[in-house]
């Protein structure tokens, strides 16, 4: 598969910062499988895809949730032809007008340059809670359930 180079990785990275298919499109295998865990029903670009169109059809859905202000990749690791990358994230939530702030995970696989895997993580759990606008006590004895929406 060969190693894979910081400027690579880098170029992905300013492409998927700026959420437009076309300047991402280069870098996406048409094999790929992109896997962001979290709650699907909460997060409809959460789940996995397979594929390109798949994968670029994952860039038009974010922004149905949240606005994205600035994507700022922190730490980049790079052995062979994988990188792994934490990022901070600032967005917009589209219903509440909330700005939340977390981090995000991506462990990634590159052949000849482009991704053919993505495993991404993000704390759902903190985003959550900002998007409910207070704390969730999962361990409170309740029996309306209604604010949790992710563990």
């Amino acid at each position: 598969m060969g190693d894979v180079s910081l400027k690579t990785v880098q170029g992905f990275y300013e492409a998927f910062a700026s959420r437009d298919p076309a300047r991402i499109d280069p870098y996406i295998a048409d094999d790929v499988q992109w896997h962001m865990a979290g709650p699907v029903d909460v997060f409809r670009f959460a789940g996995l895809r397979r594929g390109k169109a798949e994968v670029l059809n994952y860039f038009r859905l974010v922004p149905e949730v949240f606005a994205v202000r600035r994507f700022e990749p922190e730490e980049f690791v790079i052995d062979g032809n994988c990188a792994s990358v934490f990022s901070k994230v600032v967005a917009v939530q589209k219903d509440t007008g909330r700005v939340i702030t977390y981090r995000v995970a991506h462990f990634v696989v590159f052949r000849d340059g482009q991704v053919v895997s993505m495993q991404g993580i993000t704390d759902t759990f903190d985003v959550a809670e900002q998007i409910v606008g207070h704390r969730i006590d999962p361990y409170r004895e309740t029996a309306d359930l209604s604010d949790i929406v992710a563990l």
